[in-house]
């Protein structure tokens, strides 16, 4: 990927624009490999976009100190626009970062009421969606879920978001149900 971004790697008809640019420093960033990379790219493209990409890449990176940034700039500002919310929020839940991320399942659900007495609609559901814990596919996040939407009055837009998204982890948890058993060689229900 590192060969793509420096010219160096070249494959014919595979034109390294700027959002292929973007991509690979995400992924890189991702896995810790960035060294100055997302700085050096938003110097190549600092357009509104560029700002997005950055954060998004930002948020991706696999440190505690990373995570504890973006967590902390999408609780406490109250100026971020939503777009680079979302860039933040899409770099921030990564399948392979789950160790780093369970300790913002708690804090997400923590976060919800706040949100919602704080923050226009449009920025508490695209928080309550996407800061959902899917990472964390297991009972701790159903139960979790189920807890909140036990309590009293949890507002309604916020109850479908949960809802949808206790169904999906129900779902990916079957499905990795399925998957195991098929891997021992079970028979597999129908």
């Amino acid at each position: 990927m590192r060969g793509l971004l420096d010219g160096i790697k070249v494959f014919t008809g595979l034109k390294v624009d700027t959002d292929l640019r973007w991509a690979l420093v995400g992924a890189l960033a991702g896995v810790g490999a960035d060294d100055g990379l997302i700085d050096a790219e938003l110097k190549r493209d600092p357009t509104d976009d560029g700002q997005r990409h950055a954060a998004a890449a930002r948020a991706a990176r696999p440190t505690v100190e990373a995570k504890e940034q973006v967590w902390a700039s999408l609780i406490e500002d109250l100026t971020l626009p939503l777009a680079t919310m979302r860039s933040m929020m899409r770099g921030f839940h990564r399948f392979d970062q789950r160790r780093l991320l369970e300790a913002y399942s708690a804090r997400y659900f923590g976060a919800l009421a706040n949100f919602w007495k704080e923050r226009d609609i449009e920025i508490v559901l695209a928080f309550a969606r996407m800061m959902y814990p899917t990472v964390l596919v297991g009972d701790d996040t159903v139960r979790a879920t189920e807890r909140y939407l036990a309590g009293k009055d949890v507002p309604g837009p916020i109850r479908r978001v949960l809802l949808e998204a206790k169904d999906n982890m129900e779902r990916a948890m079957r499905g990795r149900a399925v998957d195991a058993a098929a891997a021992k060689g079970d028979r597999i229900p129908a």
